[in-house]
């Protein structure tokens, strides 16, 4: 992520409350338009859970990385929500989930961008001190912060 920083602070909300994921999926969608990153709310958002039909984007811990691929997406950038409440979500173990990053990925890139996103992204969240720091911290660059120190770790 440190690549020219895939994430804005500005697209990082540390203590939202959302019912559904549905409604956190809404959430981050408005906030990246609004943000620049997409050019449309409505269709990104459509996009987004086109891929949630796939298959589970929940991993563990907590955790979820869903990701859409868009021709309204302008550049890549991971968006950042975690709630105070339980968000029932399909994940790996079953468990709700608190932490999510939603992946931006522009249709003309998608697949060198996406993978590297990703990897970076993964890196950081395989470690359960990381894990816990991000689930605690309370401001956006130290977040941002914790993740960029920890991608490679």
């Amino acid at each position: 992520m440190k690549n020219n920083s895939i994430i804005d602070v500005r697209n990082v909300v540390l203590n939202a409350t959302v019912k559904s994921k549905k409604e956190a999926l809404r959430y981050l969608c408005n906030l990246l338009e609004e943000n620049g990153y997409i050019t449309n709310k409505n269709i990104f958002l459509e996009d987004v859970l086109r891929r949630e039909t796939l298959g589970p984007t929940g991993m563990e811990n907590g955790i979820a990385i869903p990701h859409g691929e868009s021709e309204v997406a302008k550049v890549a950038t991971i968006a950042v929500l975690r709630t105070k409440n339980d968000l029932v979500w399909e994940s790996l173990d079953k468990k709700p989930i608190h932490l999510i990053f939603l992946m931006v990925v522009p249709s003309t890139n998608r697949n060198v961008q996406q993978l590297k996103m990703l990897s970076h992204l993964s890196a950081a969240l395989t470690h359960p001190e990381v894990q816990t720091k991000l689930l605690n911290e309370t401001s956006r660059n130290r977040f941002k912060k914790i993740l960029e120190e920890n991608e490679e770790k």
